[in-house]
């Protein structure tokens, strides 16, 4: 089990050889698509790379965020189900189903895939201009519907992102490390994105050159993950 893409995609021919070796030893091979599923093309990224599993999961990207999920694959591996009991209190709730069904249509129509990938390449072109700018060690990776950025200053990363998030946040902008774009985007959110990093980052670096970065924040160092948990 697998996601068959997020932040990278497959090199060297990752996603064939991995379903080879599900087929040399009879093994399920399910892709995890809760992320990507639908982000690049209707339907999954297994369509994309003409790489096909045995079962594909999709979730709430497929309804606009309703809650709803599905279960794809081939016949003989879905049938299963059929020497279990699966048993939902929830078998008649309507509104995810026809959520999921008014969005796929809406994402066909529209072309949103398309759309996203254009949003994404937009902001990922001109986000490296302001880095650029102001001088900020940062790291830019993922394809353009699904990018992610991280600072490039060792144990003071984790600190300069919870800068960045907080002075984001002053200037009106929920934001993080990651950029999932929406269909919803329009070129005026984007650009006020753009122009509030730009100040931010400049609030960054000089930060950042006076080793005050600790010292500007209104809270604790955001933690990473599950950190928190371990």
């Amino acid at each position: 089990m697998l996601e068959p893409l997020r932040h990278h995609e497959p090199q060297d021919n990752f996603l064939e050889e991995v379903r080879k070796i599900a087929n040399d030893i009879g093994a399920v091979l399910i892709f995890d698509e809760v992320s990507s599923g639908f982000r690049f093309v209707v339907g999954g990224v297994h369509l994309k790379y003409k790489v096909y599993p045995d079962i594909v999961v999709f979730a709430k990207g497929m309804s606009n965020g309703f809650p709803m999920s599905a279960i794809i694959g081939k016949k003989e591996v879905m049938e299963s189900a059929q020497d279990s009991f699966i048993s939902s209190t929830y078998w008649t709730e309507r509104i995810g189903p026809v959520a999921a069904i008014t969005t796929i249509k809406k994402m066909i129509k529209n072309k949103v895939p398309q759309k996203l990938e254009k949003t994404g390449e937009y902001l990922i072109k001109n986000l490296k201009r302001i880095v650029e700018k102001n001088h900020i060690e940062m790291e830019i990776i993922g394809l353009p519907a699904l990018m992610h950025f991280s600072f490039q200053y060792g144990e003071k990363n984790r600190a300069i992102e919870t800068l960045f998030i907080q002075e984001m946040l002053k200037g009106g902008i929920i934001a993080s490390s990651g950029i999932y774009v929406s269909y919803a985007f329009k070129k005026e959110h984007l650009d006020k994105y753009l122009k509030t990093a730009d100040k931010v980052f400049a609030i960054l670096k000089e930060a950042i050159d006076k080793n005050m970065v600790e010292k500007l924040l209104n809270g604790p160092v955001a933690q990473s993950g599950f950190k928190r948990l371990t």
